[in-house]
């Protein structure tokens, strides 16, 4: 006599099945939580890109910032050396000169 063909529903295919998708399914989930966290996690390659461009303009601060101490520097340094030049900015930011001098001041117009 001829046996039919298993059913789908066959309690046989189950623990195959199922297995099938444990061996497969697994591992595929495995990979998509690995290359996300690479891509978006704490310290994945987005974060990474942020972090560098903060850095970038951190620096670009700094340098600014290490322009003007420069300048002030040099400032500081004609101010102490020549009396003249620092009677001048005093006269230019202070509206002061000595004794017996005459200051103009032009002053922009208001609109």
């Amino acid at each position: 006599m001829l046996e039919s063909p298993p059913s789908p529903h066959t309690p046989a295919l189950y623990p195959s099945l199922s297995r099938r998708l444990l061996l497969t399914g697994l591992p595929a989930l495995l990979v998509a939580l690995v290359v996300l966290s690479t891509v978006w996690g704490e310290h994945g390659l987005v974060r990474r890109y942020q972090v560098q461009k903060q850095l970038e303009h951190a620096n670009e601060r700094l340098a600014t910032t290490e322009r003007e101490n420069q300048r002030l520097l040099r400032e500081l340094t004609i101010m102490d050396q020549d009396p003249v030049v620092l009677e001048r900015i005093v006269a230019d930011e202070l509206a002061w000169g000595p004794e017996g001098s005459v200051l103009y001041r032009f002053e922009e117009p208001e609109e």
